[in-house]
């Protein structure tokens, strides 16, 4: 081991509340890179067939990559891996902050957790000391006031946290990381609270092995001047992601009352522009990141004045605002804070509200249901209160919406399926395909369901005048490559708001750890790890069918908007999946062949086919 990677693994066992040190395999750190990689590697390994995502037996990794902790510009970044208890497949949620980089300076590349601990505990991590600590009089604390507990009680710790909606094992519950930062898809925070386990705290004081100091140092200052010289870039510092609201919006394809259209008539109320006006007081990075695009936020009036957040971010704009018909950004502010104090996700979170508002205006749920709280489009406080009924899973919409949109319609039948948004059980986020057709296939066939960050066709749909925008011809190979190669760079672990190239990536991974990568290597790596989670999830149950799109984007065209009267056509959207599996070297069924596997170096994984 001669960089990068510091060679140790920390195991804690909660049944015992015992640790043991395991040391990185590097020959697989090579073909698998790390963070998201690795970490599906050491999953799949380790993880028997079938394990309940809630049960003692499913295992919890943090895990970093070979660049995290160091001069690379937005290395601080790190990643959630388990068995999803929202899905049931394979779950990487990928977060900001400081903690993985705190976590690589004191020794570790993963933290890996399995078993259930007998009490509420939580642990202290410092350098290579570990120390188990009891939670039974703080199990219910909400996110920040435990992140601001272990801050003042174990001193200048970095903290991964879950609030209620973890504990009470809500399927769509988050780690909240430093306070403010999350794991937020897939419900981490559930597998986390299912141990028993209300936080992780921890501080380094170590540094990170290089192959090559001087010259790494040299290609990060390389990268960082070019990514200053980038003309996005401080579009993406002044606004964040909120500056997206106005495009989506104005090209008509931003969820509305669960995506039941895909304009909002009051989207300039809680787009970039009016953020910065109302409620922005300044901006704020992660660990080693000029970008700097986090909005410190506040809000100056009304019934919520002095709450503050940092966001909302474009997704939470989308599915908390326009998707529930919410027209104040104050509001959206003020449900975001909500939803990050009880931990949840607020992608999946905006996904089940305007699905429980739906099946409220349809009588499927009743006021019996929702303890007497008349929730309809636009009303914050009737939403609010659902939103804490969830978390603590508090009369029969709660149980049953704390689930996911997928359950809930499964239970509450009547045809509710036919306006659940989803893919795979996972929420949608705010970009409906029938705006892009490239998202429907990328929501389709992602690794962890719907989700956006395995492949975003949105801006090369928008404006390559290449492609067709309202068709699914040629966005097969595009999202294909797009996923390998964010698999490979989820992995370094980089931000996908860096500007950084291909060669960058692969020139810094070589003088960081000694490896040889070229980019086509490392491409084929992400390729390589993609194939490995897809070989996962066949293993814990998926098959063909379930790489399917929600009959909503097939049945129900836009009314108002630049997409107007645009419906997927379900034979393009066959035509176009049929041909991912073959650009993939997938059979018919969605099953990689074994040419394909032996091609990728994965032959050990081939009886897991059959």
């Amino acid at each position: 081991m001669s960089g990068g990677y510091t060679g140790k693994m920390l195991i804690i066992d909660l049944n015992k509340c015992t640790t043991a040190v395991e040391n990185t395999d590097i020959t697989a750190a090579k073909s698998f890179i790390g963070a998201k990689g690795l970490g599906a590697k050491i999953l799949f390994d380790r993880l028997p067939k079938g394990t309940d995502p809630l049960s003692p037996e499913n295992i919890l990794m943090f895990t970093t990559g070979p660049l995290t902790g160091t001069r690379a510009q937005t290395s601080g970044r790190g990643t959630v891996v388990t068995k999803s208890p929202q899905t049931g497949l394979f779950l990487d949620s990928h977060f900001g902050g400081i903690f993985a980089a705190e976590m690589k300076k004191a020794g570790w590349d993963f933290i890996i957790i399995h078993g259930r601990s007998k009490s509420p505990i939580y642990i202290v991590i410092k350098d290579d000391i570990v120390e188990f600590k009891d939670a039974s009089m703080i199990w219910d604390e909400e996110c920040f006031e435990m992140h601001n507990r272990l801050q003042r009680n174990e001193g200048p710790v970095k903290t991964a946290v879950i609030g209620p909606a973890g504990i009470n094992l809500v399927k769509f519950s988050a780690i909240t990381i430093d306070g403010h930062r999350h794991a937020g898809r897939g419900g981490s925070g559930a597998v986390m609270g299912s141990k028993n386990l209300k936080a992780v705290a921890v501080s380094g004081s170590g540094k990170i092995p290089l192959h090559k100091t001087d010259e790494f140092q040299k290609q990060a200052s390389d990268v960082l001047k070019r990514i200053q010289e980038n003309d996005f870039v401080p579009v993406r510092r002044k606004y964040g992601t909120s500056y997206w609201v106005k495009i989506i919006n104005d090209e008509g394809f931003i969820p509305t009352r669960n995506y039941q259209e895909g304009f909002f008539e009051h989207g300039e109320k809680i787009n970039a522009e009016t953020m910065q006006k109302k409620i922005v007081d300044g901006s704020g990075a992660c660990y080693n990141c000029v970008i700097a695009c986090w909005n410190k936020s506040s809000i100056k009036s009304g019934p919520y004045r002095g709450v503050s957040l940092i966001g909302p971010e474009y997704e939470t704009l989308a599915l908390m605002g326009s998707n529930l018909g919410i027209s104040s950004i104050e509001d959206v502010a003020y449900l975001n804070s909500r939803c990050n104090e009880l931990g949840m996700d607020t992608i999946s979170l905006g996904g089940v509200l305007g699905f429980a508002i739906e099946a409220y205006e349809k009588g499927i749920l009743t006021i019996d249901d929702l303890n007497f709280n008349n929730i309809g489009w636009g009303l914050t406080e009737e939403l609010s209160k659902l939103i804490d009924d969830i978390a603590y899973r508090r009369g029969k919409a709660g149980e049953i919406l704390a689930e996911g949109v997928k359950i809930a319609a499964e239970k509450l039948k009547n045809n509710a399926e036919k306006f659940s948004v989803h893919v795979k059980g996972m929420e949608i986020p705010g970009y409906d395909p029938r705006g892009t057709f490239g998202m429907g296939l990328a929501y389709a066939t992602s690794d962890r369901g719907g989700c956006h960050q395995r492949a975003w066709t949105v801006k090369a749909e928008l404006y390559d005048p290449e492609l067709e925008r309202f068709s699914f011809k040629n966005k097969a190979k595009i999202v294909k490559d797009a996923q390998d190669e964010r698999a490979a760079f989820f992995s370094l672990v980089l931000c996908d708001f860096a500007p950084i190239s291909e060669q960058d990536c692969v020139d810094m991974l070589n003088l960081a750890t000694g490896f040889d990568h070229t980019v086509d290597s490392y491409l084929l790596a992400g390729e390589r790890i993609w194939n490995l989670i897809r070989l996962f999830n066949l293993r814990e149950g998926l098959n063909t069918a379930d790489d399917k799109l929600p009959s909503r984007f097939f049945d129900d065209p836009f009314t108002v908007g630049p997409a107007k009267d645009v419906v997927l056509s379900r034979k393009e959207f066959q035509q176009s999946l049929e041909e991912y599996y073959s650009i993939r070297g997938w059979n018919s069924k969605g099953i990689p062949t074994v040419k394909k596997l032996k091609e990728l170096g994965l032959t050990n994984y081939i009886k897991s086919t059959s």
